[in-house]
């Protein structure tokens, strides 16, 4: 999403040419997100919602990113009655489970833009023992949370994945929770863009931070390549390349790439019917029959391309456990990176020294997922509102040795 201190490339130079006016007279905004993907532009529209006046700053495209990259899951949060007994994140997850409907509905009649959210279920299996070990927790915690999760033998997992069913004895486990759903990443991010502009937030793209501007702990404005822009508020919402923007405004923050490559095959409607995870692969099918394969994890630094053995690991891994994918053509391949962390806990809260500046970013995998929780959180804090969660565990002084609940 943004990349500090770096020379645009004469394309990014001409968005930033086209966003020149916008500077002619001094802006100054309620808000200013650093950051175009799901999380800043969920903020935003929040913000926006609540009577804001929000800008939003992005190096490149808006929504081109990790966000746009990934596969749209959302995974089960925990029962609300059991908040108490859930952690920092489960809760986060069960905010966001409640919020996402809603969001797309209100999302769909705001702007016509059909998300093709749906509650289609997940079946997680594993493989081979490693993996069953690792369901099993993942099991005993969802049965803890009030989770339903049912357990499924190879006739069971053949039954409701045919696609599966020559290779159904090869899975140790299997699992099936009801409650999880998924949505066209591509379209939910173009129904935020348009909701955003709906309620007239600006946003400010090809454009570079070259330093901030701060006066004792208020940060004051940021200092682009086409003009300063002003405001109350800031917040850090740059997926990957937060570390580098961090160490403009003196801080550290440890957030790197995660590479995932993703495969989308041409199939028939129906081929698969759920959400589908083996291990941290799986298989995610769309209405009109399109198969998402995914996902690699690869410390590649800052190169989102894909390579032929990153594709080859996900067209094994398919055809091994559906063999009829084998057949499909490959419709596209792509790459994104997800701003990682060392605990794969996001950052949400105040930047330390600076008493009118936040973060929110790190989500690892599951930014699209918890965008909306993050939205209503992180607008609560910028408005200096009571949050519905406490998110101090999730602070950038959290300790990493400990990680936060």
């Amino acid at each position: 999403m943004w990349l500090a201190l770096a020379h645009a490339s004469p394309k990014q130079r001409r968005l930033a040419q086209n966003t020149t006016s916008m500077f002619q007279n001094a802006n100054h905004y309620d808000s200013i997100i650093l950051g175009g993907g799901v999380i800043g532009l969920s903020l935003a529209w929040r913000l926006a919602q609540e009577g804001n006046k929000v800008c939003v700053v992005d190096r490149g495209p808006i929504g081109k990113e990790a966000s746009w990259a990934g596969a749209g899951m959302v995974p089960a949060g925990p029962n609300p009655s059991l908040w108490p007994q859930a952690s920092t994140y489960e809760q986060l997850e069960g905010l966001s489970q409640q919020l996402h409907p809603k969001w797309h509905q209100e999302l769909y009649e705001l702007t016509r833009i059909d998300t093709q959210y749906q509650q289609c279920g997940t079946l997680h299996l594993a493989a081979d023992p490693l993996q069953d070990d690792s369901l099993q927790k993942k099991v005993a915690r969802w049965l803890e949370m009030g989770i339903q999760c049912d357990a499924l033998d190879a006739h069971q997992i053949a039954e409701l994945e045919p696609a599966l069913a020559q290779q159904a004895g090869k899975f140790c486990s299997g699992y099936f929770v009801p409650e999880e759903a998924q949505f066209r990443s591509p379209l939910y991010l173009k129904a935020l863009g348009a909701a955003c502009q709906i309620e007239n937030v600006q946003w400010l793209t090809g454009v570079q931070v070259e330093q901030f501007e701060t006066s004792g702990d208020v940060l004051n404005s940021v200092l682009t390549d086409c003009g300063a822009i002003h405001a109350d508020r800031f917040c850090l919402a740059t997926g990957c390349w937060s570390g580098q923007i961090a160490q403009q405004l003196g801080f550290e923050l440890k957030v790197h790439p995660i590479r995932g490559q993703i495969v989308l095959l041409n199939g028939p409607p129906g081929l698969f019917r759920h959400n589908v995870y083996v291990g941290m692969h799986y298989f995610t099918p769309r209405l009109d029959g399109r198969l998402l394969v995914g996902s690699t994890l690869e410390k590649a630094g800052f190169h989102k391309t894909t390579t032929p053995q990153g594709i080859a690991e996900l067209m094994d891994f398919a055809a091994s456990f559906a063999p009829s994918t084998a057949k499909l053509p490959v419709k596209k391949r792509w790459a994104g990176l997800r701003p990682g962390t060392v605990d794969k806990l996001p950052y949400l809260g105040p930047i330390p020294h600076l008493k009118n500046a936040w973060l929110a970013t790190g989500h690892y995998r599951a930014g699209l997922q918890l965008s909306p929780a993050t939205a209503v959180v992180m607008g609560c804090l910028l408005q200096e509102k009571n949050p519905p969660i406490d998110v101090s565990p999730l602070s950038i002084t959290r300790s990493i040795d400990s990680p936060a609940n």
